[in-house]
């Protein structure tokens, strides 16, 4: 089957979209590339062209074509029977729209289903769902756009019973607008990035002491659409680091272990609450489960339906520990996507 490689968007993960183009471009010999302008235009991007991209993770893609169409939804006509490979994240590209207009046109795509995507995408959402599942996780509170005024307060009261706390943005990703708070000294100038952020909804969690994991899970078509998880990893963070975007796509104060150094036990503990999550919020293909490994058992964090596929991104290096080429789970997520209905 043919398929699209789709990529860019209008996201702040947009060079993080490019990133995993370019990679799994190197790959997979795609029909075609196609790059989503900021602005909704798409251009074909050639493998070359791709390939020549330097520093995509800081870098803007600039494609050399003209847009052939002012849209997505008007380039439809243009996939004529073949799939399409999400290589988008984000907004717009985890967060549903996207997954909607190709349902809607019964167009095979990679990935997790339009309802899911909005699930995952919105934390709150994703929290109650796992919650209602059963899955251990953080005590929480959402701020809410409509009550901005409120925040400091809320934020204040919160951390009078859990001093250490972290905040994040109910609908974004690579970590943009996170704010993790260790030490009382440090609440004012998060609630102060808060405040001053252009992101809506906030979730509020405690900061769960623990390592940092993050297990791949795989449906795959050989054994029936059965899940499979993949070895976890692990982030270890240098002192006075936090994983953001500079630590996760430029390796600054971040060491990442895959596999994870951990017991046997915990390997089964982590890729099993991974596999439940992925259940539990109905993904499609593939997802990538975060969570905190504690000595009672690994707590849930939150679930990617869209995560990065660079070179340097955690699924490519769970795909290797575990014996999977990158090619092959590219055509298996082509094979899902063209029997999606």
């Amino acid at each position: 089957m043919k398929a699209i490689l789709l990529f860019g968007g209008k996201s702040d993960e947009r060079l993080v979209s490019a990133a995993s183009a370019q990679n799994l471009s190197r790959r997979f010999a795609f029909d075609e590339h196609w790059y989503l302008h900021v602005g909704g235009a798409v251009s074909r991007v050639s493998r070359e062209e791709l390939d020549r991209h330097e520093k995509p993770f800081t870098e803007e893609f600039r494609p050399k074509e003209a847009a052939f169409a002012p849209s997505l939804k008007a380039a439809i006509p243009e996939i004529q029977g073949r799939v399409i490979f999400l290589g988008m994240h984000g907004t717009e590209g985890e967060d549903g729209q996207i997954q909607r207009l190709f349902e809607d046109h019964k167009i095979g795509f990679t990935g997790s289903g339009a309802a899911s995507s909005a699930s995952c995408f919105d934390k709150a959402k994703t929290k109650a769902i796992a919650n209602a599942a059963g899955l251990p996780g953080a005590a929480e509170k959402i701020l809410k756009s409509s009550e901005r005024s409120q925040w400091k307060d809320q934020i204040q009261a919160f951390a009078k019973a859990h001093p250490k706390l972290v905040l994040k943005p109910t609908e974004s990703g690579s970590s943009f607008g996170l704010q993790i708070v260790r030490d009382p000294g440090a609440l004012g100038a998060a609630i102060d990035a808060v405040l001053s952020s252009s992101y809506g909804d906030y979730l509020m969690e405690s900061f769960i002491e623990g390592r940092e994991l993050t297990v791949g899970v795989l449906q795959r078509p050989a054994g029936g659409g059965k899940l499979t998880p993949l070895p976890a990893s692990e982030v270890v963070l240098n002192e006075g680091f936090s994983f953001d975007y500079q630590g996760k796509y430029l390796g600054r104060g971040t060491t990442e272990i895959t596999p994870a150094q951990i017991l046997p036990a915990e390997m089964k503990q982590a890729q099993d609450l991974a596999v439940k999550a992925h259940e539990a919020l109905k993904c499609t293909g593939y997802s990538r489960t975060d969570m905190i490994l504690t000595k009672s058992g690994p707590i849930f964090l939150e679930t990617n339906t869209l995560p990065g596929l660079s070179k340097a991104s955690f699924i490519p290096q769970q795909l290797e520990a575990a014996g999977i080429a990158v090619t092959d789970f590219v055509n298996e997520q082509i094979e899902i996507a063209a029997k999606r209905y």
